[in-house]
C-alpha cells in the first residue's frame, strides 16, 4: 500500500501464494510480502541462493468491480520482475527498491484468475543491494522476489495514472495529475476546491509548517469527473543550508540522526506489520533523535508516512550497487535512482539524499558529479550529499564523514559547506551472549549509556551527526535497541544526552 495515493476500492493480496524456487522444481507454499530467506514467509531458508523464483497466485474480482478497470500493484520486488495474468504477459519491471503496477483492464468476476511473476535476482549481479549479500560483518542476510505487499484497485476506465503535488513553504501547492484520458480533475484541500485539468496552482493562507516537534500535514483529496477518488496529503516545510548552517522552515537545525537499516529478525527486508513501522519511528523520536539515515534500501512506503506523521526527518541513501564498472550497471543505477527520487520526494520528513554510501561501486569520478546534478534537477528543494563518509568531487551540498574513533572534538565545519558526521559511535552492548561485529564493546547499559554520551557530549562544530544505530541487525549488535526492539539502556538516558547536546549547540 502507497499511504500517498490511497483508493477505497483496494484488495490486499498479501496472504498464501506458491513459489517455485529453481525451474523443475515443484511449487511450495510461501506467505507473501516476504521472501524466501524470512522466517515469517514459512520458508526460512536464509543460507540458500536462488536466483529465479517463480510465484503463482489464484485471485477472484469482487463482483461490485464488474465493469471496472484493475490495477495491479506491487510495492517491491527484487530485483526484475515479468508478470502474467492467464498465462498471458502484462508488463515488466526492473528495480528492487521501487514500486510498480499494471492497468489490467476489465476482467471477468465469474471466475478466478492466475497471477504469475517471474523474478530474476543475480546474487552476484551489478543491480543495487544495499547490504544484502549473505549474512557476516557488517553484511546481512538477502531478499528476493517479492518483498512488499501486493494488492489491486478498482478505477473507471478514465482514470488518474500519476499525480504530484509540489508543497513550498509560502502555502503554494502546485498539482500536476495525468489521466488515462482526459477528463475533469477536482483538487480538495483544507476546505478548499478548485476543478482542473493537466495542471494548477492553489494558495494555502498562512499555512501550518511541518517540523519533527509539530508534524503538521494538510489532507488532500483528487476526484475525476469518473469517480476515480485519490486521497493523499501534503505539508509546507523548507530545508536548506546557508554557509556552515542548515536551517528547516528559516530556523537553524542541528540534527541528531540514528542509522536505519529496517532489517527484521523474522522478516528480513520486510517489517512484521505496519504497527512494527510505526514503532521504529517513535523508538528513534523517544530516544531524542530527530533524523534518520535510512541506510543504503528504501524502506516500506508506509514507515515514510509514519515519519510524516509522527515528526523525523530522513536522510535517504540511494541502494548501493557492488560495482559501476561498466555502463550497463551504471545505466541501471541511474534508472533505479530517477524512480527512487520520483516516488519518495513527496515526502515531507525526506530532507537529504545520499547518492553513494563511501565508495560502493567505486563510481567513476565523473558519474559521481553527475548523479548530483541529476537528483538536483529532479529534487531541488532538498539538500545531495555525493559521497558519504568518503571522496567529495565538488558537487555536495553538505560535507559527510565517517569516525567510529574515541574523539569527535576536532571536526568543525570548514569555509561555506557544513559537515556532519554521517556514522559514528558503533558502541556493541551483547545482551545474549552472541558473537558478533563491533568498533567497540561495552560491558553494561551503565557503560553504553556514558560512552554515548562522551562521544555525542564531544562531537566538535558541525550540523549534526548520525549513531551507528537503531537496532542490532544480524551479527552486527552495536543498535540502541536489539533486534526484537527491545532498549539496551534506559531510553530517557539517551534522550538527555540528545537534549543536553543540542543544548549546547
Amino acid at each position: 500500500m502507497n499511504p500517498r495515493a490511497l483508493r477505497d476500492r483496494r484488495l490486499d493480496l498479501d496472504g498464501v501464494w506458491e513459489v517455485r524456487l529453481e525451474p523443475g522444481e515443484p511449487y511450495e507454499p510461501i506467505r507473501v510480502p516476504f521472501t524466501f530467506e524470512a522466517p515469517l514467509s514459512g520458508i526460512g531458508r536464509s543460507a540458500e541462493i536462488h536466483e529465479r523464483l517463480r510465484y503463482r497466485h489464484m485471485l477472484r474480482i469482487p463482483e461490485a468491480w464488474e465493469g471496472l478497470h484493475v490495477l495491479l500493484h506491487f510495492g517491491g520486488v527484487d530485483w526484475r520482475a515479468h508478470v502474467e495474468l492467464d498465462g498471458t504477459p502484462v508488463g515488466s519491471h526492473t528495480g528492487g527498491y521501487t514500486h510498480f503496477g499494471f492497468d489490467l483492464g476489465r476482467l471477468d468476476t465469474s471466475q478466478a484468475h492466475e497471477l504469475a511473476v517471474d523474478v530474476e535476482d543475480p546474487a552476484h549481479g551489478f543491480q543495487p543491494r544495499g547490504k544484502q549479500r549473505g549474512s557476516g560483518g557488517i553484511w546481512y542476510t538477502r531478499a528476493t522476489g517479492i518483498w512488499r505487499p501486493v494488492w489491486i484497485e478498482a478505477v473507471p476506465a478514465a482514470h488518474i495514472a500519476g499525480f504530484e503535488l509540489e508543497a513550498s513553504v509560502d502555502g503554494t501547492l502546485r498539482t500536476r495529475v495525468t489521466t488515462t484520458e482526459p477528463v475533469d480533475v477536482e483538487l480538495r484541500v483544507d476546505g478548499r476546491h478548485v476543478t482542473f485539468r493537466d495542471e494548477v496552482g492553489l494558495r494555502v493562507e498562512e499555512p501550518r509548517l511541518w517540523s519533527p516537534e509539530h508534524p503538521e500535514l494538510y489532507d488532500v483529496e483528487l476526484e475525476t469527473a469518473t469517480g476515480d477518488v485519490v486521497t493523499s496529503y501534503v505539508a509546507f516545510r523548507s530545508f536548506e543550508r546557508r554557509g556552515r548552517e542548515l536551517f528547516l522552515n528559516g530556523e537553524p537545525r542541528w540534527l541528531r540522526g540514528v542509522l536505519d537499516q529496517a532489517y527484521w529478525p523474522d522478516g528480513v527486508y520486510t517489517a512484521p506489520s505496519d504497527t512494527a513501522l510505526r514503532a521504529d519511528v517513535e523508538a528513534a523520536k523517544a530516544l531524542g533523535f530527530d533524523l534518520a539515515r535510512m541506510h543504503v534500501k528504501v524502506a516500506d512506503p508506509r514507515w515514510y508516512a509514519w515519519c510524516d506523521r509522527l515528526g523525523l526527518l530522513v536522510a535517504q541513501d540511494m541502494p548501493s550497487p557492488l560495482r559501476l564498472d561498466t555502463d550497463e550497471a551504471r545505466q541501471n543505477f541511474i534508472r533505479e535512482l530517477d524512480e527512487i527520487v520520483e516516488q519518495l520526494r513527496g515526502h515531507p520528513c525526506v530532507v537529504i539524499w545520499v547518492v553513494i554510501n563511501e565508495d560502493w561501486g567505486e563510481p567513476p569520478e565523473a558519474f559521481q558529479r553527475e548523479l548530483v546534478r541529476r537528483v538536483r534537477r529532479a529534487d531541488p528543494a532538498r539538500l545531495v550529499v555525493d559521497a558519504s563518509g568518503w571522496t567529495h568531487r565538488g558537487e555536495t551540498d553538505l560535507l559527510d564523514v565517517h569516525d567510529y574513533g574515541d574523539d569527535l572534538r576536532e571536526y568543525a565545519s570548514p569555509g561555506d559547506t557544513p559537515l556532519w558526521i554521517g556514522e559514528c559511535g558503533g558502541v556493541s552492548l551483547v545482551v545474549a551472549g552472541e558473537d558478533d561485529f563491533a568498533y567497540k564493546h561495552v560491558a553494561s547499559a551503565d557503560a553504553l549509556v556514558q560512552e554515548y554520551g562522551r562521544l555525542i557530549g564531544g562531537v566538535g562544530d558541525v550540523a549534526g551527526f548520525v549513531w551507528t544505530q537503531l537496532t542490532d541487525v544480524e551479527g552486527e549488535l552495536n543498535g540502541l535497541l536489539t533486534k526484537e526492539r527491545r532498549p539496551k539502556a534506559p531510553t530517557e538516558s539517551i534522550r538527555l544526552v540528545n537534549e543536553r547536546a543540542k543544548e549546547q549547540r
